[in-house]
C-alpha cells in the first residue's frame, strides 16, 4: 500500500493555514504587477534583444513545472478530497486549459491559442487569484502549494499580457466563441468523470455556489451564458482600450 507524506514543505497545513486578503496573498500578485510594469518600460528593448526568444522557451518551461509539479506534489501527498484517485485530478480545468494553451502560445506566438489565453486565461486565472480560498486553504509560504497554487495562475497572466505588451498581439471577436466552444467541449467529458469518480468537481460542475442548482448539466448552460456575457464585456473593455491609445497618439502627433 502506497503511503502518502503530508507533512513540511511539501505537505499541507492546517485548514485555515492561507488567509485571503492578507500580504500572504497580496505579494505574489504585486510582484506579478510589477514585472508588467517594467515590461511595458522596457517593451521597445525586449523587442529587440537576442535573447528574447529564449526568454520565451523559458517562460513556457516554468509553465510547464507548474503544471507537472502540481501532480508530481499529488503523488506525494495525495488528495483526501479525491479520495486519493488521480482519476479526480486530470488537467481538466479552466485554468489548466488556459496554462497549457499558453505554454504553447508564449514560444510559437499562435494567433488562435493566443485567442484562446486572451478570454479564458486574463478572466478564469485573475478570478482565481482574486478568490484563492475556494481551492488554497491549507498552504502558506512555508507550503509547496502556495507557490505553485500562484505559480500556476500567474505565469499564464503574465505570459498573455507579456504577449499584448512586447509582440502586440491583438484578440479577435470570434476567438470569444472558440473560446466558448473550447469550453464546452471540456464540459462534456466532465459531466462522465464527476459523476464516476467521488470528489471530483471539473470544470466546477459540483462547486458549492450560492444561487447556483445542485444539477450539473443546467448549471453548465447557466455557465456558459455567463461566459459568453462575461467575454463580451472583455471584449467591450478592450475596444475601449484601444480607442483610448488610439485618441492619445492622435493628441500627441498634433502636439508635435
Amino acid at each position: 500500500m502506497y503511503i502518502y507524506y503530508d507533512s513540511g514543505f511539501f505537505g499541507y497545513g492546517p485548514e485555515g493555514t492561507f488567509r485571503p486578503y492578507t500580504m500572504m496573498h497580496f505579494i505574489p500578485i504585486l510582484i506579478t504587477v510589477g514585472l508588467l510594469v517594467i515590461v511595458w518600460f522596457k517593451r521597445e528593448k525586449l523587442r529587440e534583444w537576442k535573447g528574447e526568444r529564449h526568454f520565451r522557451f523559458i517562460l513556457s518551461f516554468a509553465m510547464f513545472a507548474m503544471e507537472f509539479g502540481f501532480f508530481c506534489w499529488l503523488l506525494y501527498v495525495g488528495d483526501t478530497s479525491g479520495n486519493y484517485l488521480m482519476m479526480s485530478k486530470l488537467p481538466l480545468h479552466v485554468c489548466d486549459m488556459g496554462l497549457i494553451c499558453c505554454m504553447y502560445m508564449v514560444p510559437s506566438k499562435n494567433r488562435t491559442l493566443f485567442g484562446i489565453n486572451f478570454f479564458v486565461t486574463l478572466f478564469g486565472a485573475t478570478l482565481a487569484c482574486i478568490i484563492p480560498q475556494t481551492v488554497l486553504t491549507n498552504a502558506d509560504p512555508t507550503h509547496f502549494r502556495y507557490y505553485q497554487y500562484f505559480g500556476e495562475h500567474l505565469i499564464p497572466i503574465f505570459g498573455t499580457v507579456y504577449m499584448i505588451i512586447v509582440h502586440k498581439m491583438r484578440p479577435r471577436y470570434r476567438d470569444i466563441w472558440i473560446s466558448v466552444a473550447v469550453l464546452a467541449a471540456m464540459t462534456v467529458p466532465s459531466f462522465f468523470l464527476n459523476d464516476a469518480f467521488p470528489g471530483s468537481d471539473y470544470m466546477f460542475l459540483k462547486l458549492n455556489i450560492p444561487f447556483m442548482p445542485e444539477n450539473q448539466y443546467l448549471r453548465a448552460i447557466i455557465y456558459s451564458a455567463l461566459l459568453v456575457i462575461i467575454f463580451h464585456l472583455l471584449w467591450a473593455v478592450w475596444q475601449l482600450i484601444l480607442r483610448i491609445g488610439s485618441k492619445q497618439k492622435e493628441t500627441d502627433k498634433a502636439d508635435d
